[in-house]
């Protein structure tokens, strides 16, 4: 098992795509699975198959606050998140390890996406003011001295955040040309239970699930303006599309009532958000 590196997997409603991970890293890695859709069925095939697998059952935390978790039980220098509907191929670890004892320090490094791989980098190291949220390698220490993802974002922007961050304490951020990732498209609208990597039990349950999806992505969106630009200054980005939901909420109403819902989520994290309340909404079928 490698002694370098730990692998963290957030996981909502994945179990098919985590255990496909599994199947690659088994005995390779210590893999550290924060399961955020409470799925006991998930924990009992991993503890019944992989000895080198912990799982932690967590209701909904977000993604941040996953992997903020999981990386207090890494022992190792290094580890790598990815998610699960990421796929590595044979020499992305292994070029990422090379990569980072060559880099003196840095926030993050990432591999690049296969559809540019035929481009032409004269350079190993490109150096970046964002990288791809999806597959990400960390020095364990460097996260936890900078406290890793920002614990008020439930979810969107908390890469945006992560990569500011870095950016204003000099921790460079790393494109690697010589490895890759892809980052799968499940949206398959014949498969009507599955969005992004979760399989979802109804649509009822997908539907709300992004419904929250877009109370969050405001609600995210103005925190991190205003964090970061202020306050004034996050208004007068983010109205515009407020300003345009609301004029196409009633509408809407009588044309698509989901569509609808959706744009009424968009505006209530908004107003959340600028009025200072913490990022609360979680889907209804989120255990409690």
């Amino acid at each position: 098992m490698n002694k370098h590196l730990t692998i963290i997997i957030p996981s909502y409603k994945s179990k098919k795509l985590v255990l496909s991970h599994l199947k690659i890293f088994n005995n390779k890695y210590k893999v550290i699975v924060i399961e955020n859709s409470y799925d006991k069925s998930l924990k009992k095939i991993i503890r019944d198959n992989y000895n080198n697998v912990d799982v932690y059952l967590k209701k909904n935390i977000g993604y941040g606050r996953a992997i903020n978790f999981a990386s207090k039980f890494v022992k190792t220098k290094f580890f790598l998140v990815i998610c699960p509907d990421t796929k590595i191929y044979k020499n992305t670890i292994s070029n990422l390890l090379k990569a980072s004892k060559k880099i003196d320090k840095f926030g993050m490094i990432s591999p690049t996406h296969i559809k540019d791989k035929n481009k032409k980098n004269y350079d190993l190291f490109i150096e970046k003011k964002q990288l791809n949220g999806t597959c990400m390698f960390f020095n364990a220490n460097t996260f936890k001295k900078i406290d890793g993802f920002d614990k008020n974002i439930f979810l969107y922007y908390e890469e945006n955040d992560f990569f500011t961050k870095c950016n204003n304490l000099n921790l460079n951020l790393y494109l690697i040309t010589n490895s890759f990732y892809c980052h799968m498209n499940s949206n398959n609208k014949k498969k009507i239970l599955e969005s992004n990597s979760s399989i979802f039990d109804n649509i009822e349950e997908k539907n709300n699930s992004y419904y929250v999806g877009g109370w969050h992505g405001q609600w995210s969106k103005f925190y991190y303006q205003k964090k970061y630009y202020g306050f004034i200054r996050a208004l007068i980005y983010c109205l515009p599309n407020i300003l345009k939901n609301c004029i196409q909420l009633i509408p809407v109403l009588f044309l698509d009532y989901s569509k609808a819902k959706y744009k009424y989520f968009k505006i209530e994290g908004f107003i959340c958000s600028v009025v200072g309340f913490p990022s609360f909404k979680r889907s209804k079928f989120d255990r409690k």
